[in-house]
């Protein structure tokens, strides 16, 4: 389940809800003209209304708006720390821009504020999680097992078996939760190393002294100076800002960069204004000084913890799925035991006695075992999944992912999937390049290598000039020290004085150092934005970038500074001049920019190393490529230089950068570069793998409808032409062109003018515009909000989908929480992602979803295997009881055995399904239905009444032949236990020829040898064939009855062919009720036997056996432990004590049970061959696919 615990996590979740609530209250003022017509509607809507109900829905939307409004203002107006002035704040906080607080005002705020650390709630004791998995339902159920068995050996305690069977029971079920609580535990702790939210240290201003102070005991007022590389330690507002870019990513989920500066930029939204940063958000760029206004759980991310409530999540598909599991093997084994409970008051057994029966019944229902087979198999997959970088926080949620359902219709399941990161690298790559007027594939020469055959030339002066201008116009560098969260898991080492912990930072930084030198260049860190980050990485392997601008020297201006200017989203171009030595100039300018703007400052380009003039074939040429790139999705940058003449700049000539003395609107245009976020390499195929699985992939991203599109088609979530293109294409409308194709890109102002259309229509009528959408099988939906993506997983799951949901921000944790299975990225997700999700994908990479589905699948598929395998069991452990119950025969098989079976030679072959491959179609297979369950009736029905009946076959069949070969004809056998007779006397010899056949007894009573009055009833009582009370008597002088008033023989005895003795009667098995001991030891081992033959035919539920091959290693492993299990169980005598078995002839040790096991065998791969041969054609499957498959 997931947690409901109050964390820093539920925290910002709610604060995220509220936060996209507010956003889509900010778009309907930007949708005014709809409104208006909304409104109009509403009123010719609500003038057909009666008017009680009029005024009912006025006063319902009067309310509703109300409680909206105070929301949003309780959100936009309890701050004002961003928009007063300066000296009011310094004021508020008794602080100084300039010296910071004093020590003394410091240590007063700490003690009334606290610690500057988000507040969580106390984790539940370690001691109630263990509880809680020993209280499952499954759980339940072994322990109300465990407990009958207690009550029957109470009962009759001269019977121990019930008591062996339920300490085992008992040891079995806490084994079973110990194991699983420690993997989740496992997972937690995973989850714990995560977390990373507030850096060890920060610079901070106190007594007008800068100096380093745990940020953990920041209070409001100090003045803090924020580094470059470097985590907000607490909500600030900026005094002072160096072209400071903060990313946000990990409160919003947008990876763009945004500017901080001293001045308000919103009045009314503090989360949109430009002066101030937020706890938790990362310094990317400059650096800059602010003033904290709130630490802890006052900041952005903590205010409304007082709001929070604590929310449960639903189980898991497999948690339900198990339950009914329970339910109904609860009823089965309850109804059967209270049908035999009846029946033996009808045929007149004691009331002590039906009830050990019934309980006995009862126990042989419950699959003991498969509880530890479900967590062991939950838990190597978890294990082969983390190894595949695949986190499964919950074990049951290792199943959810293959859940599909709606056989017959075209819904799917379908996962929601952010674009940036996920189904992309998350790293800007070079893609093309376009000088002399050419366009050059920019395919990387690190990746490729250096035997590739490039479209460029490194050597071409067009290059080298187009090489040179990037790189001089760019500042992203390779990073090289130590990660930030390295230094932060060292600082909050418990147990670690400063001293040892600078010691291991010198250590990290050291190891770091030597692992950087072998990184390639694309796996180095670096600073810088995303554009010039993936500029040094394409330039590097061609030469060294710091080479490259040391070649150059950047000029000085007036102040004696370096001659540059930043990118702004003002004039949208950054230049800078740098001393280059030519025939004709001292210094040359260098400018990238948007491509449109570079174009605009140049009148000529270079070709081929000369200069031309700008012409309608350049211009058309520029427009062209331009246009392309758009149309692909790519980022492009345009790049220019103009070489300044000698005898107007000469050397040490004073540039001015705000009057701009030099010729800036005459350069030479260099060339485009464009950059894209490229599909990770295996992306494509995985979505490929979903689509043919069923499943549908949809991207939900916040980038430009025409980039996503085309990182759609890149990843094969779209095909075809989407609705747009054929609506441009066609000169049709909308509506036309939606029928026209499946492919589909909606905006994300279309899902707010769409909530706003619902306003006031019935909630069954509310989003029927979404569903329509959701109805295309290729699906992007471009510039959506995170509250937009909620209302989206809303709208998938309105449609039956069972949704997963990746993200990796703040803002996507409702999403994540709402979805049927989360998914957070391990490297770039926040932590309030993590924690709200079910999995995570510790590489970050969407293929890894697919492993998940295909691993949840096949868990499916085994987990019905392996309750097959154990319920085909359950069968032949309850029909010998059911035969000593009505037909009176000697026990078949002990309840001790019957644990010996369960929780001894079924639970290992049972656990290796877990290691089989899956079946050839689980990626290409039909959706399942949302009524087909794990446990149907189909394997009810293959379990029971197919395979159980001939399991059944296997030990009756090698129980006969056993009391055969002691001397009991099988027809003899029939109520033979209902049988009363005067018992010999326990050294008696049996005498064929003798008229009292060796029984004393009878001579006692028959002197005469005659038998003229009946036997005395005082005399007379029954074979105890259940214990050993009996054991030592020859029951040929036991079966006499008096006929015709002589003494004879009930039976004709069969000729005793193995000629064995007891080691605990000292007397030959046959003839005895010792033979009865050893019979259930065969009776067992028949079991055994065509358990062995049932495991080769479930080892697939469609695949041909010979298809399986015998690759699982593991399967030969379970049937080498099962061997030894029944080899000790019948030659060990400590066992033999124990468990009642007896040593066994190898004719005797199932044996006899091959025939039946290889008809089970031939039974399943007929069974599936005719699955395979009747295979429909057409949509709707066959009658063996509809009634046979399970």
């Amino acid at each position: 389940m997931k947690s409901a615990s109050k964390s820093a996590s539920m925290i910002i979740t709610m604060f995220t809800q509220q936060n996209q609530e507010m956003q889509l209250a900010q778009a309907k003022k930007e949708f005014d003209e709809m409104a208006k017509e909304i409104a109009d509607r509403r009123k010719k809507l609500l003038f057909q209304l009666e008017k009680g109900k009029k005024k009912e829905v006025e006063k319902v939307d009067a309310s509703k708006a109300e409680k909206f409004k105070t929301m949003v203002v309780f959100q936009l107006t309890k701050q004002d720390e961003h928009r007063i002035p300066l000296e009011e704040l310094e004021q508020r906080f008794q602080t100084s821009a300039k010296t910071g607080l004093t020590r003394e005002v410091a240590d007063q705020k700490l003690v009334e504020h606290g610690k500057n650390q988000l507040s969580q709630k106390e984790k539940e004791p370690w001691y109630m999680k263990l509880i809680h998995e020993l209280t499952s339902m499954f759980a339940w159920l072994l322990w109300a097992g465990a407990a009958l068995c207690f009550l029957a050996y109470g009962l009759a305690p001269e019977d121990p078996s019930n008591l062996y069977l339920g300490i085992v029971i008992m040891v079995v079920n806490t084994l079973t939760g110990i194991i699983t609580f420690f993997q989740n535990a496992k997972s937690e702790a995973i989850m714990d190393a995560f977390k990373n939210f507030i850096p060890p240290e920060t610079l901070v201003i106190r007594d007008g002294q800068q100096q380093k102070f745990p940020a953990s005991n920041l209070v409001p007022g100090d003045v803090v100076v924020i580094e470059n590389g470097k985590r907000i330690p607490a909500d600030i507002r900026i005094l002072e800002s160096n072209e400071m870019k903060v990313d946000n990513s990990s409160l919003t989920g947008e990876s763009l960069l945004l500017l901080r500066s001293p001045e308000c930029t919103n009045q009314t939204n503090p989360l949109e204004t430009k002066n101030l940063a937020f706890f938790g958000t990362l310094c990317k760029e400059g650096n800059g000084k602010g003033i904290v206004i709130f630490t802890g759980d006052n900041t952005v991310i903590g205010q409304i913890a007082g709001l929070v409530e604590s929310s449960g999540g639903d189980d898991t598909t497999l948690r339900r799925e198990l339950n009914v599991f329970i339910k109904y093997i609860a009823v089965i084994a309850i109804s059967i035991g209270v049908i035999f409970f009846v029946l033996g008051f009808i045929i007149g057994y004691p009331a002590i006695t039906n009830l050990v029966f019934a309980i006995g019944i009862i126990v042989a229902n419950v699959p003991e075992g498969l509880l530890a087979t479900v967590t062991v198999a939950l838990t190597l997959t978890a294990k082969k999944l983390a190894y595949k970088k695949v986190l499964v926080k919950n074990l049951e949620g290792v199943e959810t992912l293959g859940s599909t359902q709606d056989l017959f219709s075209i819904s799917r399941s379908c996962i929601c999937s952010d674009k940036t990161g996920t189904l992309t690298q998350n790293k800007m790559t070079v893609e093309n390049l376009w000088f002399n007027n050419k366009k050059y594939k920019g395919l990387n020469r690190e990746k490729m290598g250096p035997k590739f055959n490039y479209e460029y030339d490194i050597n071409e002066v067009g290059f080298r000039t187009l090489h040179e201008t990037a790189i001089l116009c760019s500042e992203a560098t390779f990073d090289s020290a130590l990660p930030q969260e390295q230094q932060i898991r060292i600082q909050n080492t418990i147990g670690l004085n400063q001293q040892q912990k600078d010691q291991k930072l010198k250590e990290a930084q050291e190891k770091w150092n030597q692992n950087f030198q072998k990184m390639s260049c694309q796996e180095k860190p670096t600073i810088g934005d995303a554009s010039e980050t993936a500029l040094i990485k394409f330039f590097q392997p061609i030469n060294d970038i710091i080479q490259t601008r040391q070649s150059r020297q950047v000029a000085r201006d007036k102040e004696n500074k370096m001659a540059k200017m930043p990118f702004n989203s003002t004039n949208k171009y950054a230049f800078i001049i740098v001393e280059y030595e030519t025939a004709d100039s001292h210094y040359c300018l260098l400018t990238k920019g948007a491509p449109e703007r570079i174009w605009g400052l140049c009148d000529s380009a270079y070709s081929n190393g000369r200069v031309e003039l700008k012409d309608e074939k350049w211009e058309q040429s520029f427009l062209s490529i331009n246009e392309q790139f758009g149309r692909q999705g790519e980022r492009v940058l345009g790049f220019a230089k103009f070489h300044l003449p000698k005898d107007q700049f000469p050397i040490g000539y004073q540039f001015n950068l705000d009057k701009m003395n030099f010729p800036f609107n005459k350069q030479v245009f260099v060339g485009l570069i464009s950059l894209i976020d490229p599909p990770k390499d295996n992306v494509p195929y995985a979505v490929i793998k979903c689509k043919t699985a069923g499943i549908q992939v949809i991207m939900v991203t916040g980038d430009q409808p025409v980039t996503a599109a085309a990182i759609a088609r890149q990843c094969n979530i779209i095909t075809e032409k989407t609705v747009d293109e054929v609506m441009q294409e066609k000169g049709i409308s909308f509506e036309e062109a939606f029928h026209q194709s499946n492919a589909l890109v909606i905006h994300g102002d279309k899902l707010t003018k769409m909530a706003i259309d619902d306003e006031g229509l019935p909630e069954e009528d509310k989003g029927r515009q979404l569903q329509e959408w959701l109805s295309k099988p290729q699906l992007v939906f471009a510039r959506t909000s995170p509250a937009q993506k909620l209302i989206i997983v809303a709208g998938c799951q309105r449609r039956g989908h069972i949704v997963a949901v990746t993200g990796d921000g703040v803002n996507d944790s409702p999403a994540i929480k709402k979805a049927d299975i989360g998914i957070a990225m391990g490297i770039t997700g926040s932590d309030v992602a993590k924690d709200a999700a079910d999995m995570i994908l510790l590489n970050d990479d969407f293929s890894s979803i697919v492993v998940g589905i295909e691993e949840g699948r096949k868990i499916f598929d085994n987990l019905k295997k392996s309750i097959a395998y154990c319920l085909t069991s359950n069968i032949s452990e309850l029909l010998p009881f059911l035969g000593f119950v009505v037909f009176r025969i000697p026990l078949p098989l002990t309840t001790v055995l019957i644990l010996c079976i369960d929780i001894g030679t079924d639970i290992f072959p049972c656990t290796t399904y877990v290691f089989e491959d899956a079946d050839i179609d689980i990626m290409t297979r039909r959706p399942r239905s949302q009524d087909e369950h794990l446990v149907s009736g189909k394997l009810l029905v293959y379990a029971y009444l197919q395979n159980g009946v001939l399991s059944t076959y296997c030990g009756y069949f090698q129980w006969f032949v056993t009391l055969y070969d002691f001397g009991f004809y099988p027809s003899d056998l029939l109520f033979i236990g209902v049988r009363e007779t005067i018992l010999p006397k326990v050294g008696d010899v049996y005498d064929p020829n003798d008229p009292w056949f060796g029984n004393s007894n009878l001579k006692r009573i028959y002197e005469n040898g005659k038998c003229d009055f009946d036997f005395p009833s005082s005399e007379v009582e029954e074979i105890d064939w259940i214990y050993a009370n009996h054991a030592k008597l020859d029951l040929r002088m036991a079966y006499i009855e008096c006929k015709d008033g002589e003494l004879k023989e009930v039976f004709e005895w069969a000729p005793c062919s193995v000629n064995l003795v007891s080691p605990y009667t000292k007397k030959p098995y046959c003839y005895s009720t010792e033979a009865s001991n050893y019979a259930q030891t065969s009776f067992f081992y028949g079991i055994v036997v065509g358990q062995i033959c049932n495991y080769q035919g479930l080892r697939s539920l469609k695949n041909a056996g010979t298809f399986q091959g015998f690759s699982n290693y593991y399967m030969f492993f379970g049937f080498w432990v099962e061997f030894m299990l029944t080899v000790a169980l019948s030659y060990i005598e400590v066992f033999n004590t124990v468990f009642g078995t007896r040593d066994l002839l190898f004719i005797h040790y199932g044996v006899c049970a091959l025939p039946f096991a290889l008809i089970m065998l031939i039974w399943a791969e007929g069974r599936k061959w005719m699955i395979r041969a009747s295979k429909s054609n057409t949509n709707y499957p066959s009658w063996w696919e509809r009634c046979v498959v399970f």
